[in-house]
C-alpha cells in the first residue's frame, strides 16, 4: 500500500473514530487502524523481499 493511500485510510478511520460515541465501535476502529498499519508493513516487506530475490545474482 502506498503512503498516500495509507495516510488517507488512517485519516478516514480517525475521523470516524472521533465522531463515534460508543466505546465498542471506537475500539473496533482502533483495532482496524492497527490492522491496516500491520498489513501495510507486511506488504512493503514482501515487496522488498521479492525485489531482493529478483535481483539476487545467485538466481541468475
Amino acid at each position: 500500500m502506498d503512503s498516500n493511500t495509507l495516510k488517507w485510510l488512517l485519516d478516514e478511520l480517525n475521523k470516524y473514530q472521533d465522531n463515534e460515541q460508543l466505546f465498542a465501535k471506537r475500539a473496533l476502529l482502533e483495532q482496524t487502524k492497527s490492522l491496516v498499519k500491520e498489513q501495510s508493513k507486511r506488504i512493503n516487506e514482501r515487496q522488498d523481499e521479492l525485489d531482493g530475490r529478483m535481483w539476487s545474482p545467485d538466481k541468475w
